[in-house]
């Protein structure tokens, strides 16, 4: 097995630091090349069926600590994110009440997480973003016979290495 970026991202990632079933508000970190994203728990369909949204992380302002070195404040929403950029910096105007991403949807399938994607039969009158028609391009005979049909068709994608019950942000500077 080859061993890619930070060595403390491979130590880490795919562990459960969890004692017990994964809960609403549990706290994920997943593990890029050397960053790490943090995100928490919305919904538990089941164990191996879970919907998370990213938490969004800014600096805390308050402490006075060189760059790379901050201590990260986590805020569940974009509205209390932006409430806090605007304390900070009196010459910025973020939006207050914005628009929030849909939850991600992610399942346990083949040893890993991945991304459940939902495809609904208005989905087969789409475009991609070079104009061809989905039906052409994107779905297979089976597929479009399913969506024809008023049936919904899943597809997936990997979500990434992930540990369950941290939240450990971190960003590179150095890339």
């Amino acid at each position: 097995m080859r061993v890619y970026g930070s060595l403390n991202n491979r130590f880490d990632e795919n562990k459960n630091f969890l004692k017990r079933d994964i809960q609403i508000g549990d706290d994920i970190t997943m593990y890029h090349w050397s960053d790490r994203d943090c995100y928490y728990v919305t919904e538990v369909i089941n164990q191996k069926h879970i919907k998370v949204r990213p938490y969004y992380v800014c600096a805390d302002h308050s402490k006075k600590l060189d760059m790379g070195h901050q201590e990260w404040l986590y805020h569940k929403t974009l509205k209390e994110h932006n409430k806090y950029l605007n304390s900070v910096f009196k010459d910025r105007d973020l939006d207050e009440s914005p628009e929030e991403k849909k939850p991600i949807e992610i399942v346990y399938r083949y040893n890993k997480w991945q991304i459940k994607h939902t495809y609904l039969p208005e989905n087969l009158e789409g475009v991609d973003s070079f104009g061809r028609k989905l039906i052409d391009v994107f779905f297979t005979e089976k597929e479009i016979s399913k969506l024809k049909a008023g049936k919904e068709v899943y597809r997936y994608s990997d979500f990434g290495n992930i540990s369950f019950g941290v939240r450990d942000y971190y960003y590179d500077w150095s890339f």
